[in-house]
């Protein structure tokens, strides 16, 4: 990797995704980023203004209009999601109101330096009281092709999730893929280089446009590779619709931490906003309850306040 000498052609979320421990042990390939999609006409028959949907108490505003109006004809309007993947989908308000999932700290009695739940801070309190889990499909090719030419006349993208107030600067989740090599491999080197040729713009750009997927590489999100417009790369019928506004959205992005425990502290943070979601606690209690679970991943102890 150091011989390489390509990290800084990464968006910086997408190049830290892959580290552990301050190694590289996967590089994140390509991604995808979450919005606010909405149907024009609907907004349009419940006279919801779209720039509602970028604030909290707008979006809230907005969706009891649009149950109002719409949900006697049968459509939802706004509908809260307890999807098995919400705790991914409420990390972005945590970011945006500056909290986080962990913090680094040092002292344990076993070990220097560790990991320690954080998500129940103040301000992840706060977010809690915010829980509209967006859910969807996240890029355009979920829509036929052939719809493309038309598809901005009938829906509009946002690209924020929802903030306390527009001083918050906004935050998203990505997704996406990344390139490793196991320990099994037998061929490590030839594994590399094959990796390596994958990852060149030249040919991961063209790729990326025929399969409508958003870049982690600098270069290709910025259309420094074809000199063409990003939104003009795709091989299909028409442009990517909204190509920039969700390019625009990687550096507001976060990812999930890339430790081992990991996958326990989601379980907890699952388990809160079910709690908060079906009214058996509030925010602070079951954010404190799930801290306590994840605290003990490390030492046994429940030592959170």
């Amino acid at each position: 990797m150091q011989s390489w000498g390509r990290s800084s052609d990464w968006y910086e979320e997408n190049w830290q995704g892959g580290n552990y421990e301050g190694r590289v042990y996967g590089i994140w390939t390509w991604t995808d980023v979450r919005g606010r999609w909405y149907w024009k006409d609907l907004l349009n028959k419940a006279h919801v203004d779209p720039n509602m949907l970028k604030t909290w108490e707008g979006y809230v505003g907005a969706a009891k209009k649009l149950n109002t109006v719409l949900r006697p004809q049968g459509i939802d309007g706004m509908h809260l999601t307890g999807a098995n993947h919400s705790p991914y989908l409420w990390c972005p308000y945590l970011w945006m109101s500056g909290g986080d999932i962990l913090e680094f700290k040092n002292g344990h009695p076993t070990k220097a330096n560790y990991w320690f739940p954080a998500y129940n801070s103040s301000k992840g309190i706060s977010a809690m009281n915010f829980i509209v889990i967006i859910e969807g499909s996240w890029l355009p090719d979920y829509f036929p092709h052939e719809q493309w030419p038309s598809l901005k006349q009938r829906v509009g993208f946002i690209p924020m999730f929802p903030v306390p107030s527009l001083a918050n600067k906004t935050s998203t989740m990505m997704g996406g893929w990344e390139l490793s090599i196991p320990n099994t491999s037998t061929h490590k080197d030839l594994a590399w280089e094959l990796i390596t040729i994958i990852l060149k713009p030249e040919i991961l750009d063209p790729w990326l446009a025929q399969n409508d997927f958003l870049p982690t590489e600098i270069p290709i999100g910025q259309g420094l590779i074809s000199n063409k417009s990003p939104s003009s790369l795709s091989s299909s019928l028409s442009p990517v619709p909204y190509y920039e506004e969700m390019v625009s959205l990687i550096p507001y992005g976060g990812s999930r931490p890339s430790i081992p425990e990991y996958s326990q502290i989601a379980d907890h943070i699952r388990q809160a906003i079910d709690d908060v979601y079906y009214c058996i606690k509030d925010p602070k209690q079951a954010l404190n309850d799930a801290a306590v679970k994840s605290a003990k991943r490390w030492d046994g102890r429940s030592s959170v306040k």
